[in-house]
């Protein structure tokens, strides 16, 4: 029940919880607790997918090295962020320990809650519906958050965070958990409901987050998207879902054609107008070029302490996406977390291709978003993908006649079978 709970937690009310001098909310609270009671299957979850336990551990031993020369030259934050990000792959342990139906009901019902949340926050605001230590972390301030305050001519936020507290990193949390939800086999009619729901608002939600980072990688993925969905029906519901897109797309065009809504042309100034007139990336090319820049600067003593373990913590500026691995770990503990992301990315695509595709959508988004240093984002990634890599579970289709030849049952997310 606690790793449920957990879940639950992390997935709908990731910042619940206080600050007090780092942010510290129920879902970190649950994490370690359930951590520690699925201690024994973190190792085998990390065993089961090729490349991910040697990628991790080459990983943290940088990431520790490093924290050894930057001792007494960071800040507590810094620290939490470190611990983070070393921590947060343990929780494929809890994902692998758990029953795959139920865990997918909360997954649904989050998305569902999220999602919901958001399209109220659309419509009443962000500050009025917020609810100190549960939908935000008490003690910090919602209009600090990067939600898109000063992009629009109305002076309103563009990003509805939800309750992540962030558009991005809710962003992210739609994006993974839609194509699971679409990979999903429910056992009963009300799940069958509940899922149809949940992947809706979880579509509105990502709309709504206002993260291009996600939001442009997951339409160019749309189409493979649709693809996978369509060879996991049989013939007579291929029918049927190609004629309810075609229908969907064209009642889409002739709203598009004949509205003038102003909601509609909010979603085109964030979404095109926005990536289309800023080259910066929001500032991030700029970022990089003066961090690059810096780097021009070091002597041989300094570039090579570079690639080993980074700069000094104090000395590196704010960047965003992997950049920011490079610059803190070293060109070795870059690479060792591009290897702990695709490991994963590739375990989870051996099983089920189309729940992969938010995963890779999501490691594009981390090119040059930085939401992997914050929780819930990898604690997320990683629980889902010790939940998606659980031996026994493999990719069936209506178009396959094939049976697993290990044996295995045929992965449609439902219950393992003994």
């Amino acid at each position: 029940m606690l790793n449920y709970i957990f879940e639950f937690m992390t997935f709908a009310f990731p910042k619940a919880g206080a600050q007090i001098g780092v942010p510290f909310t129920i879902a970190i609270f649950l994490f370690l607790f359930a951590l520690l009671k699925c201690q024994y299957q973190v190792i085998p979850g990390f065993m089961q997918v090729k490349g991910l336990a040697f990628s991790y551990t080459l990983f943290v031993s940088v990431v520790l090295v490093s924290l050894l020369f930057n001792l007494g030259n960071f800040p507590v934050f810094q620290l939490a962020t470190v611990m983070m990000v070393i921590a947060s792959p343990l929780a494929i342990g809890i994902g692998r320990s758990l029953n795959p139906q139920t865990a997918l009901k909360i997954l649904a019902i989050s998305l569902v809650i999220v999602g919901v949340y958001a399209l109220i926050q659309r419509i009443v605001g962000i500050v009025t519906t917020s609810i100190p230590g549960v939908t935000y972390t008490f003690g910090q301030d919602l209009a600090a958050k990067p939600i898109g305050y000063g992009m629009a001519a109305s002076g309103e936020a563009q990003k509805m965070p939800s309750t992540y507290q962030n558009g991005n990193g809710a962003g992210l949390f739609y994006a993974m958990g839609i194509p699971i939800l679409l990979a999903w086999s429910p056992s009963s009619a009300k799940q069958k409901v509940l899922k149809i729901v949940a992947i809706l608002f979880g579509c509105v939600g990502l709309l709504l987050s206002g993260s291009r980072s996600i939001m442009i990688p997951f339409v160019l993925f749309l189409i493979v998207l649709l693809v996978l969905v369509k060879n996991k029906l049989n013939y007579r519901n291929q029918i049927l879902f190609f004629s309810s897109l075609m229908f969907i797309a064209t009642l889409g065009i002739v709203y598009l054609l004949q509205s003038d809504n102003q909601f509609l042309q909010q979603l085109y100034t964030r979404y095109i107008n926005q990536t289309l007139s800023d080259p910066t990336g929001a500032g991030r090319t700029s970022q990089f070029v003066a961090a690059f820049t810096q780097i021009n600067g070091l002597d041989e003593l300094g570039f090579l302490r570079f690639l080993c373990v980074g700069l000094p913590w104090d000395q590196v500026g704010v960047l965003e996406g992997f950049v920011s691995i490079l610059f803190n770990y070293g060109l070795f503990g870059f690479i060792g977390f591009l290897f702990v992301l695709a490991a994963a990315i590739y375990g989870i695509y051996e099983r089920n291709k189309l729940a992969s595709i938010g995963f890779i959508c999501v490691f594009i988004a981390f090119i040059v978003d930085g939401s992997f240093n914050f929780p819930p984002t990898l604690m997320n990634f990683f629980f889902l993908t010790g939940l998606l890599t659980q031996p026994g579970l493999q990719e069936t289709s209506h178009n396959s006649k094939t049976v697993p030849s290990n044996g295995g049952t045929p992965f449609s997310l439902q219950e393992k079978k003994v």
